[in-house]
């Protein structure tokens, strides 16, 4: 009898019913849960798309082995070390190249509005197939010329029109726009351009070839790329550091993480927004849990075990997670790309976003109800009547 009960009230109509017992609270909940689940999906994308600005350089960069001076706090805002550090390292056993890479940020005029703003300025050897960019490659003949740049065209529009042929400042001297190509920002670029060596030098005041941002080395086919660092880190001062793309990759993101004001700020929101998630759902089920406690404990004191009970707060707890969901995902999938349209920072709504962050939203509408449920749990029925 007990058993053919439990069949009829333990299946989801009697956590469907419990959940439209108010409509209007339910209308509350599921706003409350909607306004969660986007939370987090806009605090995740925000926190991937910091990991993700703090290797773009990296991900445009042909090498295997970085070199990089320990003082240089990111990929984009580093200390120049000697040029003679590349020529050593070309003669390690299992080097292909060594190639200087620079990098630095000047002033740059809008050509509308002649506000100044920093850009981040890129500098390579036309010679040297550094960068990952084919387009890139397409402007060769026209960066050869003296005081010509490409512009991202990802750039915000505060750096004001990237035409092709317009003339502008940067760093206070004239310069000329030959070409575009695509570079996402980061939380300290706003915009980027690309000129060869000679004019990156020429930019910078105090300035020479011999002084390098970041030195790119590839390896020999077959190689043991552990093997080759090793070496380099034997034979060069410690004042370079020697890493694999992995391991700069990995400095870089520890850095933007643990150092920057943006960084922590949205680190901890991170986790906040889980916290805050779980308080909310928890309170709107535990008003539910009180409104019912006396027939939860009515239940509980004809037979019907905790995990029976458990259940049924586990079952609604997924019906108001999955509907909630739902609208929670349109919102954000609005917010990154208006986002992404505003700052042309890399966040993106992926599949693999979608699934953690449904998935968390069961486990905070799961944890919360046994959390609002404990007061049935624990205690005799015969004490709450």
């Amino acid at each position: 009898m007990i058993h053919h009960r439990k069949r009829d009230w333990g299946g989801p109509p009697l956590a469907w019913l419990n959940l439209i017992h108010v409509k209007g609270r339910l209308i509350v909940a599921i706003s409350a849960i909607c306004f969660t689940v986007a939370l987090i999906f806009m605090q995740l994308g925000l926190f991937s798309a910091v990991l993700k600005s703090a290797t773009l350089i990296y991900d445009n960069l042909n090498f295997d082995i970085v070199l990089i001076s320990s003082k240089s706090l990111e990929a984009t805002f580093t200390q120049p070390f000697s040029r003679q550090r590349l020529y050593q390292a070309q003669g390690i056993k299992g080097v292909a190249s060594a190639m200087p890479f620079y990098t630095s940020f000047f002033a740059w005029r809008n050509p509308q509005t002649h506000q100044t703003r920093q850009i981040l300025v890129l500098g390579f050897n036309l010679r040297d197939q550094v960068l990952k960019i084919p387009e890139v490659y397409e402007y060769i003949t026209a960066l050869q010329r003296q005081d010509t740049v490409l512009m991202s065209r990802l750039s915000r529009n505060d750096f004001g029109s990237q035409t092709v042929g317009l003339k502008t400042e940067l760093a206070d001297r004239k310069i000329q726009i030959v070409g575009s190509f695509s570079i996402s920002n980061s939380l300290r670029a706003d915009g980027s351009v690309i000129m060869n060596d000679q004019n990156f030098i020429r930019f910078s005041t105090g300035r020479s070839l011999d002084d390098v941002s970041l030195g790119l080395i590839t390896v020999e086919p077959n190689t043991n790329i552990n093997t080759v660092i090793s070496n380099l880190r034997q034979l060069l001062p410690k004042n370079i550091e020697v890493k694999s793309r992995s391991e700069a990759e990995n400095r870089d993101q520890k850095y933007f993480i643990l150092s920057t004001f943006t960084g922590l700020v949205l680190s901890i929101s991170a986790v906040a927004a889980f916290v805050v998630g779980i308080v909310i759902i928890f309170q709107i089920l535990n008003v539910d849990v009180t409104e019912h406690l006396h027939e939860y404990a009515t239940l509980k004191a004809i037979g019907y075990t905790n995990y029976y009970l458990s259940l049924v707060v586990l079952k609604q707890a997924v019906l108001m997670s999955s509907i909630g969901f739902i609208p929670a995902l349109f919102i954000a999938s609005l917010l990154y790309k208006i986002i992404y349209e505003v700052t042309k920072l890399p966040i993106y709504l992926t599949l693999d976003k979608v699934i953690f962050v449904f998935f968390s939203s069961l486990i905070m509408c799961c944890l919360s109800g046994i959390i609002a449920l404990r007061k049935v749990l624990v205690e005799d029925p015969a004490s709450i009547f």
